[in-house]
């Protein structure tokens, strides 16, 4: 039985509609499941209630591919005032019984504890599948549980690594949240870490595909018991050939900011390398246009791009050991239709992945006049480069030859 066969009808809840991956998972289920309804936990905030919120959502760049070939998918989903850090996730009683025929549940975002809780009082619940971070266990990551609490119920909990990029959909490279993963792809500065090491980026994409297909796997397997775990799979190369496979995308997709492009294990010249060619190059553009009152904007752009990386050290400075012999298994199980259309591990060529991304980014994650201003800015560092060493060539050569006369 393919996915989409046995999604066809169902009633699911998806949780977490509001994060990165909860955006993606929702566009998803929406495009390729046309007749599954979706009921989302999500709270009212900053003046904009539930319906509000979801709106929102489905009028954002990602929703755009699905926008022109469903334009009424919005109607297939329903919101629930609700917080998942609450008792029964503060549902009302009215609203929990509208969720009596939901079969699958899919947590996208947060701990899963309190949402397990409420699976259990979902009558026709047969999966409830989760996604939580790799990077919150230690040693030898086995596909069983590490410290984690499940109840007696059908689960299955999928380990992802960084979140990065898409690969394939909902179009090449997408990405609308700029992070510390996006942030290394497209080299919009200097990372530190050991650039030897694995890199622990998945596609968001994939991240998805893999929690859609481990909820069908967990749900169809009638024999197991507890929980099934999946160490869902990265890239497959390591941070260094992200850099160099990814320099032509760096080069005609350049991000707009100063400095170099690459990673560095040494703490004292990754800071003074920052220093010198990211920050102090910021301040000065900011005070230029200080000065001609414009407004000062590549400072913050550079901390923007540092607070981004900061967020990779911690994980790029070690080398994770993961079993994911689950998820290959899972990939070769799928009918050869699901692997085209929900591949959950995939070949890619990393060359063309941060060409996609660093084209992505610079169309939904960057100002545009940043772009021209660093060009500028840029070529004027050149010249004045360029004009300082003709400076002291010119007085070095007249200099040298007064001196040799005396002698």
């Amino acid at each position: 039985m393919t996915l989409r066969d046995w999604y066809a009808n169902r009633e699911l809840l998806v949780t977490g509609v509001t994060s990165d991956v909860g955006r993606a998972l929702l566009e998803k289920i929406l495009r390729s499941f046309p007749e599954v309804r979706v009921y989302a936990v999500l709270r009212s905030r900053s003046g904009f209630n539930k319906d509000d919120r979801i709106k929102n959502i489905f009028l954002s760049p990602r929703f755009e591919r699905l926008r022109q070939e469903e334009p009424e998918a919005i109607s297939r989903v329903k919101a629930l005032e609700g917080n998942l850090l609450y008792d029964g996730l503060g549902l009302s009683k009215e609203d929990t019984e509208l969720l009596s025929k939901v079969s699958v549940v899919l947590h996208a975002a947060g701990p899963h504890d309190t949402v397990f809780e409420f699976c259990q009082e979902l009558p026709r619940l047969e999966v409830a599948a989760a996604v939580s971070s790799i990077f919150r266990h230690k040693g030898r990551i086995a596909e069983s549980l590490q410290n984690e609490r499940v109840p007696e119920i059908p689960v299955a909990l999928v380990r992802v690594p960084l979140i990065g990029p898409a690969y394939r959909e909902p179009m090449p490279g997408f990405v609308d949240v700029f992070k510390g993963s996006t942030a290394f792809v497209v080299g919009s500065g200097l990372a530190q870490g050991k650039s030897e090491f694995p890199a622990e980026i998945i596609p968001i994409d994939l991240t998805v595909n893999t929690l859609l297909a481990v909820a069908w796997e967990r749900a169809i397997e009638k024999n197991v018991q507890g929980a099934l775990v999946y160490n869902a799979a990265p890239i497959g190369c390591t941070w260094n050939e992200v850099v160099k496979k990814g320099r032509r995308g760096n080069r005609q997709f350049g991000y707009p900011s100063f400095g170099f492009r690459g990673m560095t294990s040494m703490a004292g010249l990754h800071w003074l390398l920052v220093l010198l060619f990211e920050w102090l190059p910021s301040v000065i553009c900011d005070t230029v246009l200080g000065l001609f009152g414009a407004k000062k904007r590549l400072l913050r752009e550079h901390e923007r791009v540092r607070n981004a990386l900061r967020s990779l050290e911690s994980i790029s400075s070690r080398s994770w050991s993961a079993e994911r012999n689950r998820v290959y298994l899972l990939q070769r199980r799928l009918a050869p239709e699901d692997q085209d259309a929900f591949p959950v591990t995939a070949d890619i060529d990393i060359e063309s992945y941060v060409l996609c991304a660093a084209a992505a980014t610079r169309k939904y994650c960057v100002e545009e006049g940043n772009v021209e201003l660093v060009r500028i800015f840029r070529s004027l560092f050149c010249f004045l480069l360029a004009a300082a060493f003709v400076c002291v060539f010119f007085l070095f050569g007249r200099y040298a030859p007064a001196k040799h006369r005396e002698l």
